[in-house]
């Protein structure tokens, strides 16, 4: 089993993202919050704003979705979209990650990474913030508590906790 930043499993990847799926939909669109919850979490831990080569983003989106039990998405260069606020989409019928060309941050590309996870959850509520903060915290290292401090903060769903692995699943 793989061990990833602050511990986080494998398992409880795959299971975190598995649960994540069955939480209730939101009518609130929280993506206003999550783009001001990011700049501030990343302020203070500036390994988010690392740029990664294209081969070390499609190896990092691979070992992601690897460790999850899920076929990894494509990732695919584009020179920009239409509103510049924008550096990434997350194009979940075609199961591609478009970033913009220069824009391959390591918290953008897990940010896409987590629509694809989720891909139900597109008003980044609680399922989205649930398996964002796993992959923060997962591939970035950022602890737990801080993780819950920076979004209650910004008024986000704020669940942080591990899920509950089986140690020993037994096959029937």
């Amino acid at each position: 089993m793989q061990a990833f930043a602050g511990g986080i499993t494998s398992a409880e990847l795959r299971e975190g993202v598995a649960s994540a799926r069955f939480m209730p939909e939101t009518r609130t669109d929280y993506r206003p919050a999550v783009c001001r919850f990011e700049d501030d979490l990343f302020a203070e831990f500036a390994a988010g704003h690392e740029i990664l080569t294209y081969p070390a983003s499609v190896k990092l989106i691979g070992t992601l979705f690897a460790a999850v039990g899920r076929p990894a998405p494509t990732l695919q260069l584009v020179p920009g979209f239409d509103d510049p606020k924008i550096g990434g989409y997350a194009d979940v019928a075609n199961h591609t990650i478009k970033i913009e060309d220069g824009y391959l941050y390591r918290f953008l590309i897990l940010h896409e990474c987590a629509h694809i996870l989720v891909p139900a959850d597109r008003k980044h509520g609680a399922a989205f913030t649930y398996v964002l903060q796993l992959l923060y915290r997962a591939f970035i290292g950022i602890p737990e508590a801080t993780m819950r401090h920076y979004l209650e903060r910004h008024g986000l769903p704020s669940l942080t906790e591990l899920p509950a692995v089986d140690p020993l699943p037994i096959a029937v």
